[in-house]
């Protein structure tokens, strides 16, 4: 694992606990198992307030900024599925998943420091952002 990967990793176990990670073709995945979801999603007909959020990076991030993120399959805002979505491809982490359409505002500044400026903690956070406005 790259050393400032190690370093994003860190930041965001500190914010979200578990978070798993698995390298694959040369690209670096992260799952939250527990992330929180406003009002109004539903996961499989139940409503949801905690469930995964899976994305992953780019070998050429954090010069590249991070693109999509994923969440179980089966998520809909009410009865609605959400727009911007499609079927995701197969990744490391088990389970079907939808991949979501989203980048970082177009204020992606990583710094040489993980800690400043953008990094993973600031992407994983604007997930939220995504799923406030529902479908």
């Amino acid at each position: 694992m790259r050393p400032r990967i190690q370093q994003e990793l860190a930041l965001l176990r500190r914010d979200f606990g578990t978070v798993d990670y698995a390298e694959s073709a040369g690209e670096d995945w992260f799952l939250l198992p527990d992330y929180g979801y406003p009002p109004g999603w539903n996961l499989n007909g139940k409503p949801v307030v905690r469930a995964p959020v899976s994305f992953k990076l780019a070998a050429t991030y954090p010069a590249a900024n991070p693109y999509a993120f994923m969440t179980p399959a089966g998520l809909t805002f009410g009865d609605a599925a959400p727009g911007n979505t499609t079927v995701a491809p197969a990744g490391p982490f088990p389970g079907s998943w939808l991949l979501f359409s989203w980048q970082p505002d177009g204020n992606w500044q990583p710094a040489a420091n993980a800690d400043e400026g953008s990094n993973l903690l600031s992407w994983a956070r604007s997930f939220a952002t995504r799923l406030k406005e529902g479908a």
